[in-house]
């Protein structure tokens, strides 16, 4: 898995350095990752993907390898960085998945922008509900000190132990949601912690008041949306309804998986979207 980091590519975009992936030929699938993820989120989709499609996945501004600033985290900015790698490597027709925040870039490219987007496949999306008005409160309001101690302490230490993973969004441990573990376990070890701890505050506040569910009626490109069914942050429910409100759209509720389900299941993950991909290129109307 850890092989994707290795061979990661790295461009300059709008003056900064950005980390991406770019593995194999045929219809290009573009994934972006979710809040404080990075490609590794996206290991066994590449490894699986690579083999029919052109795969495409993004570092965010700010998030695994990718510089960033606290001053750029809406949804327009990454959104923004998304399409300017597509221009840098040419192309200009996508699939795209995107998990959690992922999934809200997805949904903006797709209001915004849908001449680039030709299918698209929702994980565990956020940007169609409301979180705790609390949450969002204490975010905004609390001293920035005891803010970014409360996120490196939630991201960094308490997932070590077994009973945090679900909180983490990780359902199953194996050789993929280790490596994210050990992701997340390795931020209090970042040379620039409290700018990455800066940029992540900010994201997570663009990411609790960003919603599109009034706008999703719009959207007539084909839709996947796939959802664990353990996913105790972003519940189903929340998957149920987005399949409501487009119309047309698929879901698929993947057993014994949490809010990362491509990695806690990958291989069923892989196979619908495989199946919706496969439908989707010939013109089927059922899934």
């Amino acid at each position: 898995m850890t092989t994707y980091i290795q061979e990661a590519r790295f461009v300059e975009l709008e003056g900064r350095r950005t980390c991406y992936v770019d593995e194999g030929t045929g219809p290009v699938l573009l994934l972006i990752h979710g809040l404080g993820g990075s490609i590794c989120n996206w290991a066994p989709t590449i490894e699986h993907f690579k083999r029919t499609h052109r795969v495409v996945a993004i570092d965010l501004p700010g998030f695994g390898k990718s510089q960033g600033s606290a001053s750029d985290c809406g949804v327009e900015c990454f959104a923004g960085a998304v399409r300017a790698l597509l221009s840098e490597l040419g192309i200009d027709r996508v699939s795209i998945a995107g998990n959690s925040l992922g999934g809200l870039i997805t949904l903006y490219l797709a209001l915004n922008h849908s001449d680039l987007i030709e299918n698209i496949v929702l994980v565990d999306s956020t940007g169609t509900h409301g979180f705790p008005e609390l949450l969002k409160v204490a975010l905004v309001k609390l001293p920035a000190a005891w803010v970014k101690r409360a996120v490196l302490f939630g991201v960094s230490y308490i997932v070590r132990f077994s009973f945090a993973y679900r909180l983490a969004g990780i359902y199953n441990l194996n050789e993929y949601t280790r490596v994210l573990l050990d992701e997340a376990i390795s931020t209090g070890q970042r040379e620039d912690l409290e700018d990455y701890l800066e940029i992540y505050i900010r994201t997570s506040v663009t990411a609790l008041h960003e919603r599109y569910d009034d706008r999703l009626g719009e959207i007539s490109k084909p839709t996947l949306i796939v959802w664990g069914q353990k996913d105790m942050g972003v519940p189903l429910k929340v998957g149920q309804r987005i399949n409501r409100l487009i119309k047309g759209s698929f879901l698929v509720a993947i057993p014994d998986a949490a809010h990362v389900p491509q990695l806690d299941q990958p291989e069923a993950f892989n196979e619908a979207v495989e199946r919706f991909l496969a439908g989707a290129r010939a013109g089927r109307g059922s899934f």
